[in-house]
C-alpha cells in the first residue's frame, strides 16, 4: 500500500456509502506514515455516531504527535489531544473557524473542514508548508468531492454495508473505478461562458447554460456527424435518457471530472449501447480500493470470497485493511 501512495502529496479518501470503512483506511495510512509530517483535513463532517452531550460525531480518526490538523473551532474544544495552534483561518463552518494546529500528544478527534471548492483549495495550501503529505477525509455519504482539483490521487473504501447483495456491491466499486480511471482529453479548453459545446463535423455551437433540451430546436442535418459533446458540471440520467430519446450516439461526451457522472449504473450500460464515449478534462487517479466485508446493521460478506471476486473485478489493488500487518 505504502509504494502506491509514496509519490503522492495530496491523497483524498472516499466511501461508496457511510460504514465501509473509509476511516478504517485513513487511520491505517495515518499508522504507516509515522515516519511523515502529515497534514489532515476534511470536507465538510461526517454526520455519523453523534455525541449526545456536544452533538458531534464520536471521534474515530487517529491523530498523533507532528500531524497538523486543519480542523473546525468547536472539534478542538471538543477533543482532549494537546495541540499548538498555527494559523487561525477566515475560513467559516457551522462549527467555527477553520484552525490549522499541530498535534503534540496521542488521541482521536473530529475533523470538520471547508465545504467550498475555493476554501478547500486554499487550505491545502495553507497546510503544504508544515508537512510532508496531505490527507483529505471525504465526509460524505456520497462519493463526490467538492473539488477533485485540489487532489493528487483517491483512495475508495467499499464494503457489506453498501447492500446486502454482494454482487451489487462490486458491480457499483467497478464502476467507480473505471469513472476515475476514464481517459483524459488533452488540449481541451472552455471559456468561463460556455456550459455546454456541441461539435459536429460542419458547426462549432456553444451556449451559456447546458440545458440540454435546447439541442431540440437545432436543426442537425443527417450527415451532420456529433465530433463531441461538452456539457458543465453534472450529467444527469436526463441528459442521457434526452440522447436516447434522439438517438445521438458515435460521439465522445466531455466532462469536468469524474464526479460529475450522477446517474445510476445502467446508464453506464446506456452509453455504451449508443458508443458514447466518456471523457474527463481533470483526471484524479483512484490508486486502490480497500473492503469492508461487515456491515453495522448485521449482515456481512465472507471476506475471502469478498476480496477475490472484487480483485477479479478490479484494475486496481483491493486490500482489506483489518487484516493488513
Amino acid at each position: 500500500m505504502r509504494n502506491t501512495i509514496d509519490g503522492v502529496e495530496t491523497l483524498g479518501i472516499i466511501g461508496l456509502s457511510k460504514n465501509t470503512g473509509k476511516t478504517t483506511s485513513l487511520n491505517k495510512i495515518i499508522e504507516i506514515y509515522q515516519d511523515l509530517t502529515l497534514g489532515l483535513t476534511s470536507i465538510g463532517l461526517d454526520g455519523e455516531s453523534l455525541d449526545q452531550v456536544n452533538f458531534l460525531p464520536k471521534p474515530k480518526i487517529i491523530v498523533r504527535p507532528r500531524m497538523v490538523i486543519a480542523t473546525a473551532y468547536e472539534c478542538l474544544k471538543a477533543s482532549l489531544v494537546e495541540y499548538e495552534i498555527l494559523v487561525v483561518t477566515s475560513m467559516q463552518t457551522a462549527l467555527g473557524l477553520v484552525y490549522i494546529v499541530r498535534i503534540k500528544s496521542e488521541g482521536t478527534m473530529v475533523i470538520a473542514g471547508p465545504t467550498t471548492n475555493h476554501d478547500l483549495h486554499e487550505l491545502i495550501l495553507l497546510l503544504k508548508p508544515f508537512v510532508d503529505k496531505i490527507l483529505v477525509d471525504g465526509a460524505f455519504n456520497r462519493m463526490t468531492f467538492a473539488s477533485i482539483k485540489s487532489l493528487d490521487a483517491i483512495v475508495l473504501a467499499t464494503g457489506a454495508a453498501y447492500s446486502t447483495d454482494m454482487s451489487k456491491t462490486i458491480h457499483r466499486t467497478k464502476h467507480i473505478v473505471e469513472s476515475f480511471n476514464l481517459e483524459k482529453i488533452n488540449e481541451f479548453h472552455v471559456n468561463s461562458n460556455e456550459s455546454l459545446i456541441i461539435q459536429t463535423n460542419k458547426r462549432h455551437l456553444s451556449f451559456s447554460d447546458k440545458n440540454i433540451y435546447r439541442l431540440e430546436s437545432i436543426d442537425l442535418e443527417l450527415n451532420e456527424k456529433i465530433d463531441y459533446m461538452y456539457i458543465k458540471g453534472a450529467i444527469t440520467e436526463k441528459v442521457i435518457d434526452f440522447f436516447i430519446l434522439k438517438q445521438f450516439k458515435d460521439f465522445s461526451l466531455i466532462c469536468d471530472d469524474a464526479t460529475k457522472l450522477l446517474f445510476k449504473d445502467q446508464y453506464f450500460d446506456y452509453i455504451e449501447k449508443l458508443n458514447i464515449k466518456i471523457k474527463v478534462i481533470d483526471q484524479t487517479p483512484l490508486l486502490f480500493v480497500t473492503i469492508n466485508p461487515w456491515s453495522p446493521i448485521g449482515h456481512h460478506y465472507d471476506e475471502k470470497l469478498f476480496l477475490e471476486s472484487i480483485q477479479k473485478e478490479l484494475s486496481v489493488l483491493v486490500y482489506n485493511v483489518k487484516k493488513m500487518e
